[in-house]
């Protein structure tokens, strides 16, 4: 291995650190900053420092890829950039213009999400260590940016700083501390909730010390109570479908005479009571809101939100912005059937990730950009079928809940939060089914 090599792939385990990191930098960014002036359009997203540098890592990457000859992800690479080029040609033909700079950014995303993949895929295969101590890095990066990225919550919330996540007729809900989107940082906790609590789960009650217990479940209980202040619906729906999951194992163990599972989930659960109890009195006494009324006001929106248009509730008005850009799509003909209406020809995202790759890259985009996402996603699920593990079991709950996630509400594939925690999850299942062979 060249020494130049080698650095890249230490700068990229550093980087799952420093992703966190830059989500903080992100918000703060817009919170003092611009004071909330990030966009110079409609169309176009918030172009902060935290994704310059990730456009950079982008080209870091491809880099990378080519240094180390992976050419099954170039030829893999290629189709979905061909995709990009035909959407924008059949865009220019359908309405006589093109919005490149729009393009390009939202391709970019994607592009960076997946060259995420490939990248962690080799990082972790080629890491030239047992896999129990690969594997043993990775979760205490996992478990580290559980952490940064909660802290950021719960202390601003605190103090009354920070935004809510809700500011609509259904009144202030929900609250996200100085992150930028509510959904983005409910995509991030989400999937890496599961996997953090199952490798909790796996380590060996003969290994595991006190400050090892403390390191895990702090992190964990830290994330549960985010995601209550977060208060959106896919939070609340991730937090059950992890609970159940996670019990559903626990209660497997319990047949088989191992309460190991039981003890750590308790720990878990005694950790948030308390950091509930703490963190409700403290904002109580500071700013004169404590969690109850927090979570009294989330679920009283929902409720209202029901009541007014069943579509509301699940989809958040998704369909509506769905409606008009599906009638450009089949509206163009077969051009932009076959290749889409590009992403620059619309005014705003439908934040449906999957109706967004058919309409904005047509069937050919749809094919040739989500193959890769369909193959690992099916190859997980046969490997972890025959060789079933807790670890497993943690990456099929961050996954499916992704999955459910990307396709009612977005925020995944084109964004580079969620987005780089799915795409490295990914690589996470396929490495803890498949093993370290290069394939």
């Amino acid at each position: 291995m060249s020494k130049q090599i080698e650095k890249l792939e230490k700068f990229f385990w550093f980087y799952l650190i420093l992703n966190p990191i830059l989500d903080i930098v992100s918000g703060l960014y817009i919170q003092f900053v611009t004071h909330g002036d990030v966009y110079s359009s409609a169309s176009v997203a918030p172009i902060t420092p935290s994704l310059i540098i990730r456009m950079l890592v982008l080209l870091v990457m491809v880099g990378y890829i080519f240094l180390i000859r992976d050419w099954k992800s170039v030829k893999i690479a290629i189709p979905m950039g061909v995709a990009w080029a035909l959407s924008v040609v059949s865009e220019f033909i359908t309405f006589g213009g093109i919005s490149i700079f729009i393009d390009v950014q939202y391709f970019a995303k994607f592009a960076y999400n997946v060259a995420v993949f490939f990248v962690y895929c080799r990082l972790m295969e080629r890491a030239g260590m047992p896999r129990e101590k690969v594997l043993d890095r990775f979760h205490q990066y996992i478990m580290a940016s559980l952490f940064l990225l909660t802290v950021v919550i719960v202390v601003p919330y605190i103090f009354g700083a920070g935004h809510y996540t809700y500011a609509d007729r259904f009144g202030y809900r929900g609250f996200r501390g100085f992150y930028y989107s509510g959904n983005d940082i409910t995509g991030a906790l989400m999937i890496l909730f599961p996997i953090g609590t199952c490798y909790y789960l796996s380590i060996d009650r003969k290994t595991i010390t006190k400050k090892k217990h403390l390191f895990c479940a702090l992190p964990l209980a830290m994330t549960l109570l985010s995601m209550l202040m977060i208060g959106t619906k896919t939070a609340f729906l991730a937090i059950g479908v992890s609970i159940i999951g996670v019990i559903g194992y626990m209660l497997v163990r319990l047949v088989h005479r191992d309460t190991e599972a039981l003890k750590r989930i308790v720990c878990i659960i005694l950790l948030f009571v308390l950091l509930f109890a703490l963190i409700s009195g403290l904002a109580t006494l500071i700013k004169g809101t404590g969690m109850g009324e927090t979570l009294e006001i989330t679920i009283q929106g929902f409720i209202d939100a029901n009541n007014e248009d069943p579509n509301t509730l699940m989809f958040s008005g998704r369909l509506k912005k769905l409606a008009p850009q599906w009638e450009d799509y089949t509206g163009g003909g077969i051009l932009t059937m076959l290749f889409g209406v590009g992403r620059g020809s619309q005014v705003e995202t439908i934040e449906m990730d999957l109706c967004e790759v058919l309409i904005y890259y047509g069937i050919f985009g749809f094919l040739t950009m989500l193959w890769l996402y369909f193959k690992e996603g099916v190859g997980f699920l046969i490997r972890m079928f025959r060789h079933f593990s807790v670890l497993a079991l943690g990456a099929f709950l961050s996954l499916g809940l992704c999955v459910a996630y990307l396709t009612i509400a977005g925020h995944v594939l084109f964004t580079v939060t969620s987005g780089f925690y799915f795409a490295v999850t990914l690589a996470y299942a396929r490495y803890i089914t498949k093993g370290d062979q290069i394939q």
